[in-house]
């Protein structure tokens, strides 16, 4: 706890943030370590007849068979997250929940004691388990996936499948699924090995070094060819992991919101929320903030883009705002710049309504990233958004295909602003782009998305590991 408080208050002074950032890591780090550690052997010693996750997970003998014994509707899913604000976890659980499965979603608090004071209701089926907050620290430390404090909690429960949300939670859920003999899913919403991690010698967002990228990849290979199903976000990511390490091809489900889902509370429109005259174009960038965002291009392009307005809404505009402020100043562009607080990620869609175009993209730091199709995108669609994005394959795919958009090289503040001002200025190309919005969302038909989920969990055999289904 102290060490949090010195981060906040640091934070309120951001550049000796940012100058004292690689040393406060470092000890946060340390300290998390050795307290998850601490509790790791308190829940031991509670549970010794159960073996350690490396003993469940890497055991082999036939009464350690994935799927031998799986019975029942209960489905326990794994994930390191702020549930609040990550919309993929909540609809997958939900379309289980209303196919009737029980599932109960174990994940640690973002800070201790702060669980109880979320109120997630995610339907009557589906119930939220925080574990302790230092649950999550394995997080920091390489390989990012040995969660012996989540493989604790989830091996107290014998239930039909444990669903791991992102490789971080799939070594837990596989050694559950070992030693409980249910299915495993593993849902890979980042290709994990093509990331970035923070190098705290470099002060910077890096690829995985060699040795530590082996060492998610052959996890990876594991869940392709061990789990009873895979599950990712777009066609590239899942034809390129089959290709490269081999197994059977992940499922695609891709995230597309629900539009008939009911906000937390009534919107205005974007305009109206901000007090900018209805005139006014507003671009909109709705999601995370920071280094690896890639926003500043955008900042720069509004000084040949002058009849735009840049809101940004997200979380961590307390850290990152400041910045973003100086860029629009340097450039020429102060006041065309706003910053917005986030909003739940079920009211992400109407509290985007209003706006002009939505934006996205990301810096070309690796293939998890270029190979992106996130959930933004498809928000600005179902909130009759025309969009903008970055010129990667996927994105780039879904945009031109239905005629939902245009695309720009996202290094470059010229290319952004071009796109921009053609937004801007031809009226009839965009309302074009509107129409064909609700038209796209009608055809990728969120339901039937969601759907791949369940059906996936329905062909699998009570008795014995299922025969995986065709990929989609």
């Amino acid at each position: 706890m102290m060490l949090k408080q010195i981060s906040s208050f640091i934070k309120q002074y951001p550049p000796a943030f940012r100058a004292l950032r690689p040393a406060f890591y470092f000890l946060y780090g340390r300290w998390n370590a050795l307290v998850s550690e601490l509790v790791v052997r308190r829940a031991q010693f509670a549970q010794a007849r159960i073996p350690k996750m490396s003993a469940a997970g890497d055991a082999t003998s036939r009464n350690r068979q994935i799927g031998r014994s799986a019975s029942g509707r209960e489905v326990v899913m794994l994930v390191v997250s702020d549930l609040r604000v990550d919309p993929r976890v909540e609809r997958e659980a939900r379309a289980l929940g209303a196919a009737g499965y029980d599932v109960t979603v174990i994940c640690p608090e973002p800070t201790k004691g702060a669980g109880a004071t979320f109120n997630l209701d995610w339907g009557p089926r589906v119930h939220i388990q925080h574990a302790d907050w230092t649950a999550a620290t394995f997080m920091s430390e390489q390989p990012g996936y040995f969660a012996e404090q989540l493989y604790l909690e989830a091996v107290k429960r014998k239930p039909f499948a444990f669903h791991a949300h992102d490789l971080s939670t799939a070594y837990a859920a596989m050694a559950a699924a070992k030693y409980r003999g249910a299915h495993l899913v593993v849902d890979f919403h980042e290709w994990f090995s093509e990331n970035v991690h923070w190098d705290t010698k470099q002060s910077a967002w890096a690829p995985y070094p060699s040795e530590w990228k082996r060492a998610l990849q052959e996890l990876e290979v594991r869940c392709l060819n061990e789990a009873s199903a895979t599950i990712t976000v777009c066609d590239s990511i899942a034809d390129a992991m089959e290709a490269e390490l081999g197994g059977s091809r992940p499922v695609v489900v891709r995230n597309i919101p629900d539009i008939a889902v009911t906000p937390s509370r009534e919107y205005p429109p974007l305009k109206q929320q901000l007090g900018l005259p209805e005139s006014t174009f507003v671009l909109l960038w709705q999601g995370g903030t920071g280094p690896t965002r890639l926003i500043e291009p955008i900042i720069e392009a509004l000084a040949y883009a002058p009849d735009c307005v840049f809101v940004i809404r997200g979380p961590s505009l307390d850290l990152f705002g400041p910045n973003y402020l100086e860029l629009a100043q340097r450039s020429g562009v102060e006041g065309r710049v706003v910053l917005a607080p986030p909003v739940p990620s079920k009211d992400v869609v109407a509290a985007a309504r209003g706006a002009d175009a939505g934006i996205w993209t990301l810096p070309a730091l690796c293939r998890n990233f270029t190979f992106a199709l996130p959930n933004k995108i498809f928000e600005y669609l179902a909130a009759d958004l025309p969009v903008l994005v970055a010129h990667y394959a996927e994105a780039k795919r879904l945009v031109v295909e239905n005629e939902v958009g245009l695309t720009f090289d996202p290094y470059n503040p010229r290319s952004i602003a071009e796109s921009i001002n053609r937004m801007v200025q031809d009226k009839e190309l965009r309302a074009a782009f509107t129409d064909n919005t609700r038209k796209t969302l009608a055809r990728l038909d969120a339901k039937s998305e969601w759907q791949k989920v369940v059906s996936l969990y329905d062909s699998f055999s009570p008795r014995k590991p299922p025969q995986r289904g065709p990929a989609q």
